[in-house]
């Protein structure tokens, strides 16, 4: 049994998605993400941004949501506006927060934004420096977060379904192989 060029190609895809994937994830364990021209991607694991469709560039991000971040080293007034979905660390969640800038403060000695959570349950708002600003949302995929939380929370599996692939990959080449020899 050969296999066609397009089966080929396929099951290219399939395991380089499968290690991309499985990579991401275990990065994710540790907290971290792939650095990627100075952005970074994170699973939203709240419900605070999953409101009803803004029309903001960046509009509702749901729970389990892929992000992507633009990072940066503070704001600047040239940098955050209005309805920009910012990231900053808070002490309370002891991680970073996502959440919408909904004021500007930019002639007060130390310049700050008011930013909100878009699910109108909850009201309360948070005060950010703008020098406290680590990265700005660029990127929204809806459940797509729910591929690296499967490999987070299945990390042994996903490796040993991986390992499984190679070895079956192996067992057919050595069958394929040893076919064509007796031909």
């Amino acid at each position: 049994m050969t296999m066609t060029p397009k089966t080929k190609i396929i099951a290219t895809a399939m395991v380089v998605a499968i290690v991309v994937f499985t990579a991401v994830g275990a990065l994710m364990i540790f907290n971290k993400s792939p650095d990627l021209l100075n952005s970074e991607f994170r699973v939203i694991i709240t419900d605070s941004m999953d409101g009803e469709p803004t029309g903001y560039e960046v509009s509702t991000i749901p729970v389990n949501s892929l992000i992507a971040i633009h990072k940066m080293d503070g704001g600047s007034a040239d940098t955050v506006k209005i309805g920009d979905v910012i990231g900053f660390h808070s002490d309370v969640v002891n991680g970073n927060v996502y959440h919408r800038v909904i004021s500007l403060h930019f002639d007060d000695p130390e310049p700050w934004v008011e930013t909100k959570g878009d699910n109108p349950k909850y009201h309360s708002t948070d005060h950010v420096a703008l020098k406290d600003i680590n990265g700005k949302v660029a990127g929204v995929i809806p459940e797509l977060g729910n591929i690296p939380n499967f490999v987070k929370q299945n990390f042994l599996l996903v490796i040993a379904l991986l390992a499984a692939f190679a070895i079956a990959g192996e067992i057919y080449r050595y069958i394929k192989t040893g076919k064509e020899l007796k031909e």
